[in-house]
């Protein structure tokens, strides 16, 4: 199998500095184009188990991808354990972000590792080369799997990115969620590219897996600036205009 693009290479690091390791991986943005490219048509999320003391505060997600090879599922765990120290205050996100992932990866036929999947032992680690994601050969097949039990909870998702609020700061600020510049430009590309405002919304939920694009962080709005600036034509071909 060819990866192309998709596959990029960080360096492992010690706590001095010092690279010790190198390893390849997948960027959830990159899985996120290559299903566009094969037909993506929806992303949804559910929050299996909130975080609690009676867990060790471990957050379980189930994140489910639909495209025209079929719809796939899988899982995705975060707790104190597994994430880096910074990511801590934010672990029910990282658990939706790491089953989008790893559901994408299914969908795409890609075996290896996301980025947003490694755990801890990998917090050192810095992105040596990075590029958008070309085109590659897959042969994914249509699976199918439980749907798990729902669990009834009040949990809201956050940002992964490192809490640095400070008092009297917004949610919008101390949580890095989009900027309304972002939003602007998202729906800007989406217009030049014939892509109406109301089905440009509906496009930008769907591909964000969000009820709503209040829960967008800046990381993934800029991930999908970049992404629809370097191919809009293939993202948006079938979008309803």
């Amino acid at each position: 199998m060819k990866n192309g693009n998709l596959v990029t290479t960080i360096e492992i690091k010690d706590p001095q500095g010092r690279v010790i390791d190198t390893k390849e991986v997948v960027t959830y943005a990159g899985l996120l184009n290559r299903a566009h490219q094969e037909g993506l048509k929806k992303v949804s999320t559910e929050l299996i188990q909130a975080p609690s003391k009676a867990n060790e505060m471990t957050a379980i997600s189930m994140a489910e991808v639909e495209t025209e090879k079929g719809v796939f599922r899988d899982y995705g765990d975060a707790s104190p354990e597994n994430v880096d120290s910074r990511i801590i205050p934010h672990i029910i996100r990282m658990a939706i972000t790491r089953a989008k992932a790893r559901a994408l990866r299914d969908a795409v036929n890609i075996g290896i590792v996301a980025l947003e999947e490694l755990g801890n032992e990998y917090q050192n680690a810095e992105e040596k080369k990075t590029a958008f994601p070309a085109q590659i050969d897959t042969q994914a097949k249509p699976q199918t799997v439980n749907a798990p039990k729902s669990v009834n909870n009040g949990a809201q998702t956050t940002s992964k990115k490192p809490d640095s609020s400070k008092p009297g700061e917004s949610r919008h600020e101390s949580e890095g969620m989009m900027s309304e510049a972002q939003r602007r430009y998202l729906f800007r590309i989406l217009a030049e590219n014939g892509v109406n405002a109301d089905a440009g919304q509906e496009y930008l939920k769907q591909t964000f897996g969000v009820n709503s694009l209040k829960e967008v962080t800046k990381a993934e709005a800029s991930e999908m600036i970049n992404l629809l600036l370097n191919d809009a034509a293939s993202m948006l071909a079938g979008v309803a205009a």
